[in-house]
């Protein structure tokens, strides 16, 4: 494969962000007091640099913090193993009010049962999880109703009988709950068929853009569009269209990635950088956080943006779906379990 600039950006961003970091906070200006408030963010492992979902909770925290001044302590684990060792040491440097720990991952809802089984809802979060059964204030978004206007998009755009779904892990909830909405999506508009397929069983899946890179490049002889849910893993198949024009389309992840190729037709976004904002100020200015919360397509925190190239095309069709994909996403998650 061929090495571009673009084939280095997550690198870059990955700079970007702690620069961006260092220039946020005061900690070594001795003329400065020490900030009230410590907010402790746990990312997913390895997560840093997907130009999308993570990226976007760390930027979203330090936009914040230009806003409410906190000091900011933040890991990215290789693994869990490595995780449950960094929250034990937060725990054990104590549990203060002016405190406040993020789980950003949904797999750390294990790792929140094994140590936060008696901590107050105010101090902890953890994302993406449908339990209701913890005791700290959780959140989860729904990628079904958005994924179903992805699939209208993308039958819209090549009225092809079938497109492919490639997620980053199998029998994860959030990834299925994602290959359904576009499935339906796109026999709804006049498709024939979606075929499902997997990058892997584990979470290694959604950081593997090298295994996404070659899989495009058999996948694209096939179909038309390809809907990836597989965070890091994206960018392989971004890399594959810049090499090979007019080889297929694709849709973008978790945030706008319309420029990272034009074959990207729109993104699903999810304002997951701005959510956490909103949890932070509300910690901060000693609001009660809600214990579990679920993100729509009808809350306005996910939707699908059209990237411009593609707007006189999708935008009226997509703009009259956006009532049957609220009601379709309603059902679906009336049926499950």
């Amino acid at each position: 494969m061929k090495t571009s600039l673009k084939d280095c950006l997550p690198c870059l961003v990955i700079a970007g962000i702690l620069l961006l970091n260092a220039a946020c906070s005061d900690k070594d200006d001795p003329s400065l007091p020490e900030p009230e408030f410590i907010v402790r963010l746990l990312i997913a492992p390895s997560g840093l640099g997907d130009l999308s979902y993570n990226d976007n909770i760390l930027r979203g925290v330090l936009e914040e913090q230009k806003e409410h001044p906190f000091q900011l302590e933040y890991a990215v684990p290789e693994d869990k193993k490595e995780a449950e060792q960094i929250l034990r040491r937060w725990q054990a440097d104590g549990d203060s009010p002016h405190h406040f720990t993020i789980l950003a991952a949904s797999g750390y809802e294990g790792l929140a049962r094994r140590c936060l089984s008696s901590v107050s809802t105010r101090n902890y979060l953890l994302f993406d999880t449908r339990a209701d059964d913890l005791p700290i204030s959780t959140f989860h978004f729904t990628g079904y109703g958005v994924s179903f206007l992805a699939g209208i998009a993308a039958y819209t755009q090549t009225k092809a009988e079938k497109a492919v779904y490639l997620g980053g892990q199998q029998h994860e909830t959030y990834i299925e709950d994602c290959y359904y909405g576009f499935r339906d999506g796109y026999l709804y508009a006049g498709g024939k068929e979606v075929v499902e397929t997997y990058l892997s069983t584990a979470e290694g899946g959604f950081a593997m853009p090298h295994r996404a890179y070659e899989m495009a490049d058999s996948l694209y002889r096939l179909y038309p569009f390809i809907y990836a849910m597989a965070g890091k893993s994206n960018t392989g198949i971004y890399h594959y269209l810049r090499e090979n024009p007019g080889n297929g389309y694709t849709a973008g992840v978790d945030t706008d990635q319309s420029m990272y190729s034009d074959r990207i037709i729109g993104s699903m976004i999810k304002d997951i950088g701005g959510c956490i904002r909103r949890y932070i100020a509300m910690w901060m200015n000693g609001e009660e956080l809600p214990a579990r919360k679920f993100y729509t397509l009808e809350s306005g925190y996910t939707f699908f943006q059209i990237a411009d190239t593609y707007k006189v095309g999708l935008e009226k069709t997509l703009s009259a779906s956006i009532p049957i994909a609220i009601q379709k996403e309603k059902e679906y998650e009336s049926n499950k379990p």
